[in-house]
């Protein structure tokens, strides 16, 4: 459940203010250029903001017990001993495929949110 919330968070703010950047650069008008790029640095964001808890997570459904007690206490107690033993930028481990994987799904998700909210106002707002 929290690998869910930081990736909806990270996702929906860093999309928003992406494309609000892009637009007040002068270079972008409101078209699907401009939404393909802020999908793309939305992607971004979102990989690097939710790696660490899903380090977490993967860790902790592949954890064994060690002297009949759990490898790990919880979620913190992972990354801290993540951290600790193989050092911080572990937590980023497999960056790249994760964002092959994401920043396309983040790319699709967005252009289609944007072509059915153009469709809505265009079939339903126009006066």
């Amino acid at each position: 459940m929290a690998r869910a919330v930081v990736v909806n968070a990270a996702q929906l703010a860093s999309y928003s203010q992406s494309k609000q950047f892009l637009l007040d650069s002068g270079y972008f008008s409101d078209n699907i250029l401009c939404h393909f790029c802020a999908s793309m640095i939305s992607g971004l964001v979102t990989t690097a903001a939710s790696m660490p808890v899903d380090i977490a997570k993967t860790r902790i459904q592949n954890m064994r017990m060690i002297d009949g007690k759990p490898e790990y206490k919880n979620g913190l107690d992972v990354l801290v001993k993540v951290v600790r033993y193989e050092g911080f930028f572990s937590l980023w481990k497999g960056f790249t495929p994760y964002y092959a994987r994401l920043g396309p799904h983040t790319v699709l998700t967005f252009i289609f949110l944007e072509q059915m909210n153009k469709a809505y106002k265009r079939l339903f707002l126009s006066g």
